[in-house]
């Protein structure tokens, strides 16, 4: 009998992978991949293949469902938990995963190379950085062993550096996060809500107050601003109260953009995330992470996009 759908149940438990998430690395809609955990579709053998390949998944677990679930038997779902999924926050630890995958860029390191290592595939860490899904605890528990990295700093943003120096990795040099440049970034004094802001023209804006974060690599902090989030609908990733690192992009470059954006049309500002960019036809989807939250269909012709901001990492986010 074939029991795929229930193990893939499993398979989601185990990392604690929403359909969302998992649908997305197969590039494919939920309603889709909703139909095969229900054994009203098939999961395709690339499709098979492509779980297996990205999350070290035992492909006779899979199929027959013969133990091990994964194919290193250091990898069970014991071990798994050894990062508590309970206090292990797949937003802000994946915030810090960006910021050391860049460090290591700089210092040499593609993100191939990163995702080779924890096992994982160059397309999901490719997924990560564009903002669709999250590092998950086992991928964070590979980073931290292979790379060196500061486990505290990774799981709970303490501790003064990114990477611990270690003899295996004579190329990774700390990160003094407390040593690093700090610069006033303008906060737009309003609340840049999820769903939709207030009123506000361009000619009016006036950034009275500014904000002081530690500047990181690759990021362009002239042009850059922090909104406030206020709503729910932007939740798990934002949250209500949130404060974010925005970084302007260029007119020529909104047809290419995708992930969390923040982008003002109209006299309305609004946090939302571009999936599939359709500017090209004219038509650009806006959608909220919270199911709950909808989405926004702005269309080139009756709407004017006045500015777009890359949302780059939160610079405060609220005890809950």
């Amino acid at each position: 009998m074939n029991d795929i759908p229930n193990r893939l149940r499993q398979l989601r438990a185990a990392l604690s992978l929403t359909q969302k998430e998992l649908a997305n690395i197969l590039m494919i809609k939920q309603g889709s991949y909703s139909t095969i955990e229900t054994g009203k579709g098939e999961l395709t053998d690339r499709n098979f293949k492509l779980i297996c390949d990205t999350y070290s998944v035992n492909p006779k677990w899979l199929e027959f469902g013969e133990q091990p679930m994964f194919t290193e038997q250091k990898t069970t779902t014991e071990q798994l938990t050894s990062i508590s999924f309970s206090k292990y926050n797949k937003s802000e630890v994946t915030q810090r995963f960006l910021i050391a995958l860049e460090q290591l860029k700089i210092q040499g390191t593609p993100y191939s190379d990163v995702a080779n290592k924890i096992g994982a595939s160059t397309s999901l860490v490719s997924e990560i950085r564009r903002g669709k899904t999250f590092l998950l605890p086992h991928f964070a528990q590979k980073f931290i062993e292979l790379f060196n990295v500061n486990k505290e700093w990774l799981l709970e943003g303490k501790g003064d550096n990114i990477f611990v120096l270690s003899e295996n990795l004579s190329n990774v040099h700390p990160v003094k996060i407390e040593n690093t440049e700090w610069i006033e970034v303008p906060f737009v004094p309003l609340h840049a809500r999820a769903t939709f802001a207030e009123t506000f023209l361009d000619t009016n804006v006036r950034e009275i107050e500014t904000v002081r974060v530690q500047k990181r690599p690759g990021i362009n902090y002239e042009k850059a601003k922090a909104f406030e989030v206020d709503g729910d609908s932007m939740e798990p990733t934002l949250v209500s109260g949130e404060q974010i690192l925005c970084e302007i992009i260029d007119p020529n470059n909104w047809k290419f953009t995708t992930g969390v954006v923040v982008v003002a049309f109209g006299n309305m500002v609004v946090i939302k995330r571009i999936k599939d960019n359709e500017l090209t036809n004219g038509k650009l989807v806006l959608w909220s992470d919270n199911e709950l939250g909808g989405k926004i269909t702005l269309s080139s012709e009756t709407e004017e996009i006045r500015r777009m901001y890359k949302v780059k990492y939160s610079i405060y986010k609220p005890i809950r």
